[in-house]
C-alpha cells in the first residue's frame, strides 16, 4: 500500500467515526429516546452537550435534575423544535412552580411564559371564577386552589373576599394551551442550535473530539 493509499484509508476510517459515535450514543430509557444534545449520566461526556445530563431510573423513567429546582420526570423531548416536556414526580407541578422554578445554571428557558396568580378560595367561591383553572393537587375538602391569568384579574368581577391571593408566578405552557395545570411544563433551549440539522433529518453532533462546536452528519440540505 502506497503512502497516498494509506492516507486515504486513514481519512476513510475517521469519516466513519461520527456515524459510529451516533449509534453508540443513542440510547433509550423506557420509551424515551436519549440522543445529542442529551446524554445519560452513565454515558461518555462527548455523547451530549454540557448541562444536558439525564438519568434513567429503574431503566424506565428519564429524569432531568435542575440545580436549584430538583428532579423532574421527562415526559417527552422534541428534538425537532428543541423543547422538553417535564412533569413533577408527585404529579403536582403547580406546587413546584409556587416554590420557584429556578433555571439558573441550566441551558433551558421557559416556553411561552405567562403570569398566573394563584388563589386559595372557599369551595363555593372558586366556582365563580370562570376563567380560573382548578388545581386539584393543591386543593382540599373545604377549599380550592385556583390559578387565573394575571392579565385578566382586572376584568374578572367574580373575585370575592373569600379568596386569598397566594402568589403570582411565571408559568410555561405549550402552544396548545395550558388545559390542565397538573400536566407539566415545557422548556426550550437555544444552544446548541441543531434546528437546521434536525429539519434536514441529520444527526447533530460535535464537530471534533474537542471543543463545543457542533455540526451535522448525514441528512439532506434542501
Amino acid at each position: 500500500m502506497t503512502l497516498f493509499q494509506t492516507i486515504l484509508f486513514i481519512v476513510f476510517l475517521f469519516s466513519l467515526q461520527p456515524s459510529a459515535s451516533v449509534e453508540i450514543c443513542r440510547v433509550s430509557c423506557g420509551n424515551q429516546l436519549v440522543r445529542f444534545p442529551f446524554r445519560l449520566s452513565s454515558q461518555p461526556d462527548r455523547c451530549g452537550y454540557p448541562r444536558f445530563n439525564l438519568s434513567c431510573k429503574d431503566q424506565a423513567q428519564t429524569v432531568l435534575s435542575l440545580p436549584f429546582s430538583g428532579e423532574f420526570n421527562v415526559v417527552h423531548i422534541d428534538y425537532l423544535f428543541q423543547n422538553i416536556w417535564l412533569n413533577d414526580p408527585d404529579h403536582c407541578t403547580p406546587k413546584r412552580l409556587l416554590h420557584g422554578l429556578n433555571l439558573s445554571s441550566t441551558p433551558f428557558d421557559l416556553l411561552y411564559p405567562r403570569s398566573f396568580t394563584f388563589f386559595n378560595c372557599s369551595a363555593a367561591a372558586s366556582t365563580q371564577l370562570h376563567q380560573a383553572k382548578y388545581i386539584s393537587c393543591l386543593s382540599g375538602t373545604n377549599f380550592s386552589v385556583v390559578a387565573l391569568p394575571a392579565d385578566r384579574l382586572d376584568s374578572s368581577a367574580s373575585l370575592s373576599t373569600s379568596c386569598l391571593e397566594i402568589a403570582t408566578v411565571l408559568v410555561p405552557f405549550s402552544w396548545t394551551g395550558w388545559s390542565n395545570l397538573g400536566n407539566g411544563i415545557m422548556l426550550t433551549w437555544n444552544e446548541p442550535n441543531c434546528l437546521r440539522c434536525e429539519n434536514g433529518a441529520g444527526n447533530c453532533m460535535f464537530k471534533s473530539e474537542t471543543g463545543l462546536d457542533v455540526g451535522c452528519s448525514g441528512g439532506f440540505t434542501n
